[in-house]
């Protein structure tokens, strides 16, 4: 079996800590390789399978992406996470399908593309402090704080955004400062690990690029439960999932179920990296 690992422009190769995936997928007599996801010049058909890893770039490439998905589709190329899932999960507004089945996510105002975007909306809600991203976006990709008064500007700011994609403004959460995110890995939907992020002094954003500090967390069962409620929630084969939250007044908010590109920090858990390969194995010969 010959896989493709599928990567992006600014990460050619596989990330630093995932580069033993191509000898554990060797051991199991399937050859892999990294391939750039949107590369002309590859022809997708002579691969079994791929494996959707870092396209840390598909929202700066929408049309283009929706075409790739469209040509694994076309060419009965099994994909890991499987098409279907990447559709339903690379614009945030899933949150608001999740909302409705019962799932409890950060307060969240979704605003659908526009052409004359109004926030005005947002003055009811008593929100002094909040953040407004796109709907389509990676690793804090015009993610902006800003505070009540800063209303008109932001407005303004991201009315040709809004005119692009639709948006989400959510209240600060300083739970995100005082404690942490929590990321919580499952694999073939089964509990792998956590880890939890924490901003620098002065930021919001935990992203390593940005300076935030991550250690690895020990998830209660409850709270592995409430991860594997949300995960109940999509169709399909999941081969990864992360779901990111936070712990307010006792209980899980999501923020994200990243679905896609998740970074899925192999290294703070031992034997995790050996268990993806293995349930990738079994996904892809199934």
């Amino acid at each position: 079996m010959k896989l493709a690992i599928a990567t992006c422009q600014k990460q050619p190769e596989l990330f630093e800590t995932e580069r033993p995936l191509i000898a554990l997928f060797q051991s199991h007599g399937i050859s892999a390789e990294a391939v750039i996801w949107n590369n002309a010049a590859v022809q997708w058909q002579n691969y079994d399978g791929v494996l959707i890893r870092s396209v840390w770039d598909y929202h700066l490439h929408a049309a283009e992406f929706d075409n790739w998905l469209n040509t694994l589709e076309a060419k009965n190329i099994h994909a890991l996470n499987p098409v279907a899932v990447i559709r339903q999960n690379r614009n945030k507004f899933y949150l608001r399908q999740l909302q409705q089945s019962g799932i409890e996510i950060v307060p969240t105002v979704f605003i659908e593309k526009t052409n004359r975007l109004n926030l005005s909306v947002i003055e009811n809600k008593g929100w002094q402090k909040m953040v407004i991203k796109p709907a389509v976006s990676a690793s804090a990709y015009h993610t902006r704080l800003f505070e009540a008064k800063d209303l008109p500007a932001i407005e303004k700011e991201f009315s040709p955004v809004a005119a692009e994609c639709e948006l989400l403004v959510q209240p600060f959460m300083p739970e995100v400062n005082e404690f942490g995110e929590i990321s919580m890995l499952f694999f073939n939907r089964q509990y792998s690990h956590s880890v939890l992020k924490v901003p620098k002094p002065g930021d919001f954003r935990v992203q390593a690029e940005y300076g935030g500090v991550t250690t690895a967390f020990d998830a209660d069962a409850n709270l592995i439960e409430t991860g594997e409620k949300i995960l109940s929630r999509i169709q399909g084969d999941i081969l990864y999932a992360r779901v990111d939250g936070i712990i307010k007044d006792g209980r899980f908010l999501l923020m994200e179920l990243e679905l896609i590109e998740p970074f899925l920090f192999f290294d703070y858990q031992q034997g995790s990296m050996e268990k993806f390969v293995r349930d990738a194995v079994a996904l892809f010969k199934r």
